[in-house]
């Protein structure tokens, strides 16, 4: 499992159109959820999955907990989880938790 970063363009447009992520370049599926982790809004691949939800709210979480400068209000913009072929893509943004599972083709391979 690997870190990495998406387009700030596609963040963009993920808040601007919450419930149209469906939209974004290479999206198979789509969640959005309330701050409690319920699900609001689903798509494609991850349509109900509550517990795909349930485990990607609990990595949010984690994450904003993790200090990343001395200011101890600023927290993660956004994280990718990356797989072989796909990637997850959270964002948290007017009290919503935004997952996105979209195609990852890796330009080289990955090595550990």
């Amino acid at each position: 499992m690997i870190l990495t970063q998406i387009s700030l363009f596609d963040v963009k447009y993920m808040m601007a159109q919450p419930f149209h992520v469906e939209r974004i370049h290479g999206c198979q599926g789509h969640l959005v959820l309330s701050e409690d982790g319920s699900v609001l809004n689903s798509g494609g691949d991850l349509v109900n999955d509550e517990a795909t939800a349930e485990k990607l709210t609990k990595l949010a979480y984690l994450v904003s907990k993790v200090q990343i400068s001395a200011d101890k209000r600023e927290t993660f913009k956004k994280v990718s989880v990356v797989w072989d072929n796909f990637m997850y893509v959270i964002t948290v943004s007017n009290h919503k938790i935004y997952i996105i599972k979209r195609q990852f083709t890796p330009h080289e391979p990955v090595t550990a």
